[in-house]
């Protein structure tokens, strides 16, 4: 009964649905481009100029990544053949003052051996000097005694003997 009040009195064929269905789907497509496209094509629109828009960011920072990274790997190269270079100047530093220690402990050294044999020689000189004078104050002393009195040859040889004892 509803039907027929709807529609009126039409008998319901597989024309009629089928008309009916297409009738209300171009209306319903009317009413949507008229209300509604315009606002889902400009969200559309944004939201794909948005996906555009973040692509090209991600393969900017992507680029920009890359740069960074070998601008970072060539830095650490740099670096690694700075410290190399540091290393290497330290060790050829510590080399050179090790040598020159070892040079200036060699000089050192030689010029206290130097100084040593000097003082040897100075002192040997002296005890030399003091030995001949030490002798010539004892042949002094000998031939005055001697002068003094005349020695029989035991007496003579005792005051020598005694002479050379003091010594």
């Amino acid at each position: 009964m509803i039907n027929s009040l709807v529609i009126g009195n039409i008998p319901t064929t597989t024309f009629t649905t089928m008309a009916f269905v297409s009738l209300s789907f171009l209306i319903l497509l009317f009413l949507i481009k008229k209300f509604a496209w315009e606002s889902i094509s400009s969200m559309l629109e944004e939201r794909a100029s948005k996906i555009a828009n973040d692509l090209d960011s991600a393969e900017q920072a992507r680029l920009n990544a890359d740069t960074l990274i070998q601008q970072k790997e060539e830095e650490l190269t740099k670096a690694r053949t700075e410290a190399a270079a540091i290393i290497k100047r330290a060790k050829d530093n510590a080399e050179n003052n090790a040598n020159s220690i070892v040079e200036e402990a060699q000089a050192e050294a030689q010029s206290y051996r130097e100084k040593a044999q000097r003082d040897m020689e100075l002192e040997r000189v002296q005890l030399m000097d003091s030995a001949r004078q030490d002798v010539a104050d004892l042949s002094m002393e000998i031939a005055t005694k001697i002068v003094k009195k005349e020695l029989s040859k035991d007496a003579h040889e005792d005051l020598i003997n005694s002479h050379i004892e003091g010594l």
